[in-house]
Formats: structure tokens, C-alpha cells, sequence
């Protein structure tokens, strides 16, 4: 079976993109100062704005730790535990946090937003096998 080829850029840069998403989603969670008012996209459907939004960040996160470890000689069920849970412990800390400023709240809707969006790096490890990760050199510059 031929496998699809992916570029795997160095380790470090993985490790930084995953720096990024947890510092962006840090920072929209806990530090920026929420509107006053909550930004409606129109009427509500089955899902609340808010809840994609942690939904889809949760999702960056898991799949940014996904990609990270993606040269990680680890069984797939451990790899798995080990991105879903520190996502879901992520989201989750990111909530107690939230907690104790007078702007925020712990939400468990959107600790479970968070937890679902984590679950979205599940197909990664269905396709993983038949992926053929290409390394990108590490100096660019020549």
C-alpha cells in the first residue's frame, strides 16, 4: 500500500506552533477582557457560538500536539491518551483558572466544548499509518 507522503517540519517548530495555540487560546481565555456584551452570529442554533470557538481551539491544540509528536515511536493508544488528555487537562485548567477572575466563569459547557474538540484528533490516527512523514531540513537558508 502506497503511503501518503506529509512534510514534517523540525521538531522544534512543531513544539513552537503547539506554544502558540496554548499561549492564543491563554491568552483569549484568561487574559483579554471579555465584550460586555456577547458577540451573537445570529440566532441561536444547535450550538452556541461560544461553544465552537472552544470546540475549534481545542481541536487546534490536539492537532498541534498531534503533528508534534507525529515521529514518536509511542502504540497509538498511548499517543492518543497522552494528546487527548493533556488537551482536555489544558481546557479544563484553563476553566479552574477562569474561576477565580471576577470577568470569568467556570463553564462546564465549555469545559466539555473544549474536551469534544480534543476528541476531533481521533481520524489523525486512523490516517497516521498511512502517512509517510518527509522531513524538511532544519537550515532553510542554504
Amino acid at each position: 500500500m502506497r503511503r501518503v507522503p506529509v512534510p514534517l517540519v523540525p521538531a522544534p517548530v512543531r513544539w513552537l506552533g503547539v506554544a502558540v495555540v496554548a499561549a492564543v487560546i491563554f491568552h483569549l481565555s484568561v487574559l483579554a477582557v471579555p465584550p460586555e456584551q456577547p458577540i451573537v452570529a445570529g440566532p441561536p442554533d444547535f450550538l452556541p457560538l461560544d461553544k465552537w470557538r472552544h470546540f475549534l481551539a481545542y481541536a487546534a491544540f490536539a492537532g498541534s500536539l498531534a503533528y508534534a509528536t507525529a515521529e514518536w515511536d509511542w502504540r497509538v493508544r498511548h499517543l492518543v491518551l497522552v494528546i487527548v488528555g493533556l488537551t482536555v487537562g489544558y481546557g479544563v485548567g484553563v476553566e479552574v483558572i477562569q474561576a477565580f477572575l471576577p470577568a470569568r466563569y467556570f463553564g462546564l459547557g465549555d469545559a466539555y466544548a473544549n474536551a469534544v474538540g480534543g476528541l476531533l484528533v481521533l481520524p489523525w490516527f486512523l490516517l497516521r499509518p498511512h502517512l509517510s512523514f518527509v522531513a524538511i531540513p532544519g537550515d532553510l537558508g542554504g
